[in-house]
């Protein structure tokens, strides 16, 4: 995977993981402003790319390989002597949805899920729907991707709605309350299904989705760090 890491003032490193058709420089969230602020706040932050996009080499498969990947970039903070409750993780869209597959099986300081989707049925809706596609189409779709997936790869993709209530860590859950692609309702069940007392959420007003930051950079990065900042270990 190709990437930057961008020191701070701390030891206290964040995870920046874009959306399924961004890379590092993601323009929709403005990932590498984001990244700017978080360094002005004393955080270090690896902002990479994804299997198989932006610089990073090899074929990416987005509902399979995104939690290797995150698992690959905890292994390099670790190797630079960070340890594990000291990094927090960002995810965005379809990156926050492998972000809480992926805190559900390891552990991780904390994490916020951006526009993070229930499950990958209702997103795949979604984006055909805003590709004009019939849903009827796509509902006899999804059973044989299922099943392609699980014959090829060995595999059965994740919902983040099955799996939300096993990560140990706090979650603050972000959404835009313009959002096309999840619902204010997904977003109050995730977090209702993660039953964590640490876990916080935040509907940003007149947003679009993953745009939080672009909305309101001030208040975006205000909230964030106060998360980090108490539940991140490190200085």
């Amino acid at each position: 995977m190709d990437g930057w890491f961008i020191p701070g003032a701390g030891n206290k490193t964040i995870i920046i993981v874009h959306g399924g058709f961004q890379n590092r420089l993601d323009d929709n969230v403005d990932t590498l402003d984001l990244t700017k602020s978080l360094v002005a706040d004393g955080y270090n932050v690896l902002l990479f790319d994804l299997r198989g996009r932006g610089e990073s080499q090899g074929t990416g498969i987005n509902i399979l390989t995104n939690e290797d990947d995150i698992g690959g970039a905890m292994d390099y903070l670790n190797s630079r002597g960070i340890s594990t409750g000291d990094i927090g993780i960002i995810g965005f869209c379809s990156g926050a949805a492998s972000t809480a597959i992926f805190a559900s099986q390891e552990n991780i300081g904390a994490v916020v899920l951006d526009g993070c989707f229930a499950s990958v049925e209702t997103m795949v809706n979604r984006q055909a729907s805003e590709r004009h596609i019939p849903t009827f189409l796509v509902d006899s779709f999804i059973p044989g991707l299922k099943i392609t997936v699980k014959l090829f790869y060995g595999a059965v993709p994740q919902d983040p709605i099955n799996v939300v209530a096993e990560i140990n860590c706090p979650v603050f859950f972000i959404h835009e309350q313009d959002d096309n692609l999840t619902t204010t309702q997904e977003t109050d069940e995730l977090f209702a299904a993660a039953k964590n007392p640490a876990d916080e959420l935040w509907e940003i007003p007149n947003a679009l989705h993953s745009e939080g930051y672009k909305s309101d950079p001030v208040d975006y990065v205000n909230k964030v760090n106060a998360f980090f900042s108490t539940e991140l270990t490190g200085p």
